[in-house]
């Protein structure tokens, strides 16, 4: 049995930040040999992001997980042909570079196919290969404002980001997902591919749902409308928050009334279909609001789940893993580091039978594997003091 689905397959993975570099954790985690290239004093910039923790901050090592880290100054003629060598037997090729740099790098995946017609080569920029913002810098938060995400999670009359960073982390899911069917259509044509990715085009997919009914001729959906008829934010007695989200046949609406100790409002006509809820939603609240705040989230929850209505609390990050059904999934998992000691991250979300998403080992410190990886391609140790000389590695 192999250890991986992905065992067998190399990718170059020369990425930084968040979106490449969760895609290639995200291989890793299916056992890909995943090879991190960083610039030497410093690497990935989001090694420091916290320097609390010198270089090695608990967010580097849940998005670099499962790889390896290689040393190489780009800048330096000499670096750009080992990464070179390192794509001539590479199945993929992970990168975030704006076009113009990647092409002044000699990067393109034109000339990088010509020496290697296997390679699957995954770009992913702000915007894409072509158009007006191309060469603009993107960031999650970029792609979220332009493509009409964060109007659907901030108050537009004092804007707020949303504290998580969903487009960095979905377009590291897309990419892993276009390499991944680009592996599948390599091994039935033979050929690699290039695959382009967009934090404004992921953007945009990610929310496709929502803005469906305006594409189509409807009203566009907004913080205001989503939740109409059927989603109820509430706090209870102590102001701890929890939430419920109604299917829309009356049953659900009945059942949360019964929960509530509101059974005199059933049959209530102002509330008789959920038409009629949609459209007096703000009313609805606050007659749900008024009642939820006499008692604990602790004496409602289980009222609605006997009742069969779908409830959560709010819970804070400190909360989470005080959750039976978290600690079940065995959230969080442990991975050590034989320098650095042992890591609390969450892992793969994908449950695979036969070939389960692992640590196979953390994310790396900068440069660790630089000897390792140069040796296998012929390098001596004279060579490789050399280089570790002249500034290349």
């Amino acid at each position: 049995m192999i250890s991986g689905a992905l065992e067998g397959f190399t990718c170059i993975d020369v990425s930084g930040h968040v979106a490449g570099p969760y895609a290639g954790s995200l291989l890793g985690d299916l056992g890909c040999d995943v090879i991190k290239v960083e610039l030497p004093n410093g690497g990935d910039s989001h090694r420091g992001r916290n320097p609390k923790y010198e270089g090695y901050g608990p967010s580097f090592r849940a998005l670099n997980r499962n790889k390896k880290s290689v040393t190489l100054n780009l800048r330096e003629e000499k670096a750009c042909r080992i990464l070179l060598e390192l794509l001539e037997s590479a199945d993929i090729f992970l990168e975030n570079f704006r076009p113009p740099t990647r092409k002044n790098l000699g990067l393109d995946y034109e000339e990088l196919s010509k020496f290697n017609p296997n390679l699957i080569h995954c770009s992913i920029s702000g915007y894409g290969q072509s158009g007006p913002y191309r060469d603009k810098p993107g960031f999650d938060t970029i792609g979220q404002a332009l493509s009409g995400m964060m109007s659907l999670v901030t108050d537009l009359d004092d804007p707020k980001v949303a504290g998580i960073s969903f487009v960095d982390h979905a377009a590291g899911i897309f990419a892993a997902h276009g390499i991944m069917a680009a592996l599948l259509a390599r091994a039935k044509t033979g050929r690699g591919q290039f695959i382009d990715v967009s934090l404004l085009q992921v953007s945009i997919a990610f929310i496709e749902s929502h803005v469906a009914d305006y594409l189509n001729g409807g009203e566009a959906v907004s913080r205001e409308n989503f939740p109409k008829g059927r989603i109820y934010s509430l706090l209870d007695c102590d102001k701890k928050p929890f939430m419920v989200h109604l299917s829309g046949h009356n049953q659900a609406w009945e059942g949360l009334l019964k929960a509530a100790e509101l059974d005199d409002v059933i049959g209530d006509p102002r509330f008789a279909t959920r038409k009629h809820r949609t459209d007096r939603h703000e009313e609805v609240v606050e007659i749900l609001r008024e009642q939820f705040r006499k008692k604990p989230r602790s004496y409602w929850l289980p009222r609605l789940d006997a009742g069969g209505i779908p409830n959560a609390p709010i819970n804070t990050i400190r909360e989470v893993f005080d959750d039976p059904q978290i600690a079940h999934m065995g959230i969080p998992k442990q991975i050590t580091h034989s320098k650095m000691g042992t890591s609390h991250l969450v892992g793969s979300p994908i449950n695979l039978s036969d070939t389960p998403a692992k640590f196979f080992r953390a994310a790396p410190l900068l440069g660790e594997h630089t000897e390792e990886v140069l040796a296998k391609l012929g390098y001596d140790d004279d060579e490789i003091k050399a280089l570790r000389t002249n500034g290349v590695i």
